[in-house]
Parts: structure tokens; C-alpha cells; sequence
């Protein structure tokens, strides 16, 4: 096949991956030094706190939770976050069994890799306006949860690696208003989500950012500029979608597997497109004589011309 040619669009997005992995290294060097201010709650501080086990309300004059604070308390049921609180560290309540929704203050900046990951008795989350960074599978495996909704004018612009991948039951989401990348397995196993509205500003799909989800229609945004590879792999619900003009990268398998998808519609000459994006029993409509035209002859697929009636079978 045609090796991938990157496009000026996508060629930025991997600028701008690399500049978010340079902030993202400088944050976690002013996180390593925040966890021994006097204002983080640590795990030695969570052992001593008295009253209910099943209850933990943390001080108030806390702004920060610490790394692996409440890290397997399986008899927590519900967490008081104190009212100023700014960031939660890695693991700080992975593998808890909370069961009343954690109401996070709208001073909320971070919540870190993995902290309510294994939470299986969590069913909501809302996310205040102030969130600028979820973490990499920060609600991972959270098999109970519904619910998983961004404020108006949330400031968050990424949905990190895994952030709720398995998360099984997730029926209702809804994205950051002005987010621009979906990271890779961010959504996978989300069996239960039928329905996702993507903003105007999304420009990212990554790698298996949707697979093996229950996605029943894919309206996809124009402005986007790469699907990553397998990014709606089995998502065995869809029938029809179309692919935005301002899309370049299409990597191989993005919509391969998609058993009950009947036609995908591309309109223009994307710069790469990889290996079998779909079935063979899939139809892709595209012009005549584009490069999606020469593709289906390469990978002997069918296709319905744009403006003819008939498929071309070839």
C-alpha cells in the first residue's frame, strides 16, 4: 500500500503532541515537589483520620490529595473533598468501592493517572469548568459508572489515554466544549454508549479511542484532521457514516469490523489512508477516478460512485 505522506494539518498535531508532552513532564516535576507541601493530604493522614470508615471527609485546609492517598480502601463508600482542592494524585482513590458521587470543587485543575480507576460502585462523575487535565485512565474500569459529563466552557482539551476505558455501562457523555484530541482507548468497552456530540474543535480520534463501543450513528466534525488506527473498530451499530473533507489521516482498521456498516462516504483525497479501513462488504462512495476510487481497487472493495446509481463491484 501507499506509504502514509504526512500532511501540513497532521504534521502540527504531532508538534502540538510533543509540546503536551513537554508540559506534561514540567507538571509532573512541580507535582514531585508539591507532594511535600503542607497543604497535601497524605496517606499517613488518611490512616489517621477517626469516625466512620465507610466516610472520609478530608480537612479543609487541604488543596492537594497525595499519590496512592486512599489507594485500595475497600471499605470507603463516599469521600468529602475539601472545598479549595486542586489536584488529586495518581491512584489517590483506585480501587475504592465509592458509591456516592464525588462532588469535585470548581478549584478543580488535575485529576492524575489512574485516581478513581476500579471504582466499581461508582455510577456519576461531573467535571467542573476549571478541569484542565484528566489523566490517563483516570476512570478505567469504573464498570458501574452512567454518567460522565464536562461543564460548559470546561477547559480541559484532551481526554487522555484510557481515561474511562471499560467503562461498560457509560451511557451519557459529554465532551469538553473545546477539546481537541481523544486519546487512544479513551472510550474502548464502552458498550453502552450509543451517542457522542463532538465539538467543532475536535481534531484527534486516536488509536482505539471508540473500539468496541455501541455507537449507533458518527457525526463526525469538519475541522477534523486524523482517525486513528482501529478508532471505531467493532462498533457493530453503525451504518452509515461520512468522512469531514478536512480529514488527511485515515490509519488502517478504523472502521473494519463494523459488521452492520453499510457505506462509508468519502469526498475528497485524504493524504494517507491505511489498510482496510472497512469489510468487504462494506461500501465506500467516493468519485470517480479519486484516490478512493484506486484504493477500492486495490483492496477490492465495493463502491458506489457519487452522482451514479449503481454499485461498482469490481
Amino acid at each position: 500500500s501507499t506509504p502514509i505522506k504526512s500532511s501540513a494539518a497532521s504534521d502540527v498535531y504531532k508538534r502540538q503532541g510533543k509540546k503536551r508532552m513537554r508540559v506534561y513532564k514540567d507538571e509532573e516535576m512541580r507535582w514531585s515537589m508539591l507532594r511535600y507541601d503542607s497543604r497535601t493530604f497524605t496517606a499517613q493522614q488518611a490512616k489517621m483520620l477517626k469516625g466512620d470508615v465507610t466516610r472520609k471527609e478530608i480537612p479543609e485546609k487541604y488543596i492537594y490529595i497525595d499519590d496512592g492517598c486512599f489507594r485500595a480502601d475497600g471499605r470507603m463508600r463516599e469521600v468529602i473533598l475539601p472545598p479549595n482542592c486542586k489536584i488529586i494524585g495518581r491512584e489517590a482513590f483506585f480501587q475504592c468501592q465509592i458509591r456516592k458521587e464525588v462532588v469535585l470543587p470548581k478549584t478543580m485543575k488535575e485529576i492524575k493517572r489512574r485516581a478513581f480507576s476500579e471504582n466499581h460502585s461508582l455510577r456519576a462523575v461531573h467535571f467542573p469548568a476549571s478541569l484542565k487535565t484528566l489523566g490517563p485512565k483516570a476512570y478505567r474500569d469504573c464498570t458501574n459508572l452512567l454518567r460522565a459529563v464536562f461543564a460548559k466552557d470546561s477547559e480541559c482539551r484532551e481526554i487522555q489515554e484510557g481515561a474511562f476505558d471499560s467503562c461498560s455501562k457509560l451511557k451519557r457523555l459529554v465532551l469538553p466544549d473545546h477539546v481537541e484530541v481523544i486519546g487512544s482507548k479513551a472510550f474502548f468497552r464502552c458498550k453502552e454508549l450509543k451517542k457522542v456530540i463532538f465539538p467543532d474543535t475536535l481534531k484527534v480520534i486516536e488509536a482505539e479511542a471508540f473500539r468496541f463501543t455501541g455507537l449507533e450513528e458518527l457525526n463526525l466534525p469538519e475541522g477534523l484532521v486524523e482517525l486513528g488506527d482501529s478508532a471505531f473498530f467493532k462498533c457493530n451499530n453503525l451504518k452509515h457514516v461520512v468522512i469531514p473533507e478536512s480529514v488527511d489521516v485515515i490509519e488502517r482498521w478504523v472502521f473494519h469490523g463494523c459488521n452492520r456498516l453499510e457505506s462509508v462516504e468519502i469526498r475528497h483525497d485524504p493524504e494517507y489512508v491505511g489498510p482496510w479501513i472497512v469489510n468487504k462488504s462494506c461500501t465506500i462512495r467516493c468519485y470517480k477516478g479519486s484516490k478512493m476510487d484506486a484504493y477500492c481497487d486495490e483492496y477490492e472493495l465495493k463502491r458506489e460512485y457519487i452522482g451514479a446509481e449503481s454499485v461498482v463491484n469490481e
